[in-house]
């Protein structure tokens, strides 16, 4: 049978708050909501003229809508802008108008505006929200104020209302929080309206547990356990039990691995929907085996599940929460025991050590750690977990220069995980020469470059370049420049290049010095005269030039024979 009550907004300044509340099922205890999907809001409030913030009547309520719809998961508020007209109650419509009284009963003098609820069981089946024309209404963010009253910030209040969302304040909480039954300068939703929105409807995308795959670990503490979670968006897999026996559709999964054997209570308490809970062991969905299930606590009256078995030590549950006929809320997941034994979560004792060896030589990390159960290792590298490493100790047989890096181990039980401090291995290899030196051959003043050019993975290395078996000065790079050469820098050149891991020397490169170009006086020309007087001047001519022919041609030959 449809119910109905009413909430109102009253123009007076709250004080600040701590905690959200909910318009309730006094049968169930359980919110008043909507069921999943879209919400049709006929806004009846008209095109006035442009208000103080560039909207109007229709657009600032519009706003308000969408202020909600940002922020909550699986319910959105579907706006339908119409002409000034009156709202009609009890029509299955929602619609938001002004009027002077609520459907003939009047406004008290301190109310603005009011949402009335009709229900069934824990269903809103209608909304209507009426404000009151007594007031001059506007639209503006900021501070509240004088004469005038903010639409936009009422409506999402009474939006809010329409939601299940209560008066903090009267629920002997304190919030800043736009949910307060007094007006004030908060003008739009806060963290805590948020989150009493979210308890009902859930937060924006797919709960991460959604897949049995994905089940999310819980650890008792002093023997008990409380998370919380959503199943809005959620979905049921294919293949999926029938939770208590109901088809549900809305499943999220956690597990819990007993530290010890002994009796355990799993319930629903503190969820703000009706729930069906099932306990299974098995590694998949094909192969789960059920341990308990249950849907209510007290049929129809308490709608939060419990179930109750003798857990196994060492064997992993797999606990699922899904809706009564596919409702969906914020969950809480309460594990309780008094006889199982408490376990202590993985505690370090020994810390792997940093490493430095050569390659080709074994590396080996070693840890231990305490904890109840006895806790299992995983190596990484880098943070990325190495295949089959799950020992306390973690062996490289023959480690290269790819294998340097940083190593950690976790340590798991059931209780916790702990990571270990990063130990380094350094990995020295012998220098690898990818370019040895070339020989070369250069004229005497010229300039000569040899260079090398080699690999030795992280290792540095360094170079001595070497003159026969002498040591060049200086020459400690991957290059060596000789400039003007001389005769005396030709010979047999090698470069030795040095890690941690030893020494490799290069081919040999011979460098060959050739003399530079003579550059020779021009040869004088001999003229000869004739004619009467000094006749004989002609011969002595002629004799002077074939001793000076003589002098050019021994003094090449002594060069050559030098």
């Amino acid at each position: 049978m449809p119910r109905f009550f009413l909430l109102c907004l009253l123009v007076l300044l709250a004080p600040a708050a701590w905690g959200y509340t909910y318009i309730k099922n006094a049968d169930t205890g359980l919110p008043i909501k909507w069921n999943p999907g879209t919400v049709s809001l006929r806004i009846l409030l008209g095109t006035t003229s442009t208000l103080i913030d560039g909207s109007n009547y229709n657009t600032s309520a519009q706003a308000a809508a969408q202020t909600w719809n940002d922020v909550i998961g699986n319910l959105k508020f579907q706006s339908q802008l119409s002409a000034a007209a009156a709202a009609t109650d009890h029509n299955r419509l929602n619609e938001m108008a002004f009027a002077a009284d609520i459907f003939g009963k009047a406004f008290s003098d301190t109310t603005l505006a009011i949402t009335t609820t009709w229900y069934s069981g824990n269903q809103r089946t209608e909304s209507d929200i009426v404000f009151s024309t007594k007031w001059t209404w506007d639209s503006y963010r900021g501070a509240k104020r004088t004469g005038i009253v903010d639409l936009q910030r009422v409506a999402i209040h009474e939006l809010g209302h329409s939601l299940g969302l209560d008066h903090p304040d009267e629920d002997a909480q304190t919030v800043n929080a736009v949910m307060n039954s007094h007006v004030s300068s908060i003008d739009t939703i806060t963290s805590d309206d948020t989150d009493g929105a979210q308890n009902l409807y859930g937060p924006l995308g797919i709960p991460a547990n959604d897949k049995f795959a994905n089940a999310i670990a819980v650890v008792l503490s002093n023997g008990t356990a409380k998370v919380t979670g959503y199943n809005t968006n959620a979905t049921k897999e294919t293949g999926e039990p029938r939770h208590a026996d109901n088809a549900g559709g809305h499943s999220v999964w956690w597990k819990w691995t007993a530290p010890s054997s002994g009796t355990i209570t799993v319930d629903t308490r503190g969820s703000y929907s009706d729930t069906t809970l099932g306990i299974y062991t098995g590694s998949t969905l094909a192969s789960l085996t059920t341990i308990a299930s249950n849907d209510d606590i007290d049929r129809g009256i308490v709608q939060a599940s419990t179930v109750t078995f003798s857990a196994v030590s060492g064997v992993t549950y797999y606990i699922a929460v899904d809706g009564f006929d596919a409702d969906s809320s914020g969950l809480t997941l309460n594990l309780n025991s008094t006889t199982i034994a408490i376990g202590s979560a993985p505690v370090i004792t020994t810390q792997p050590v940093s490493k430095t060896v050569t390659a080709g030589t074994t590396a080996s990390f070693s840890v231990l750690a305490s904890g109840n159960p006895t806790p299992t290792y995983q190596w990484q590298k880098g943070g990325i977990g190495i295949s089959g490493a799950n020992a306390s100790t973690y062996t490289i047989a023959s480690p290269a220069s790819g294998d340097a890096g940083n190593y950690t181990v976790t340590a798991t039980n059931s209780i916790g995980t702990v990571t270990s401090s990063v130990a380094t291995l350094t990995v020295n290899t012998l220098p690898t020469i990818t370019t040895q030196p070339v020989s070369a051959t250069a004229t005497a003043g010229t300039t000569v470059i040899f260079s090398v050019n080699a690999t030795a993975g992280t290792s540095s290395i360094a170079y001595q370049w070497s003159l026969g078996n002498l040591a060049v000065t200086g020459a400690t790079s991957s290059s060596l420049n000789l400039g003007n050469v001389q005769s005396s820098n030709a010979g047999d050149y090698t470069v030795t290049l040095t890690t941690a891991a030893g020494s490799v020397t290069s081919a040999v490169a011979t460098l060959t010095v050739t003399p530079a170009p003579v550059v020779l006086p021009p040869t004088p020309i001999v003229s000869t005269s004739s004619g009467s007087g000094g006749g004989g001047g002609g011969a002595p001519s002629l004799w002077f030039g074939a001793v000076l022919s003589l002098l050019v041609i021994g003094r090449r030959l002594s060069r050559r024979l030098h």
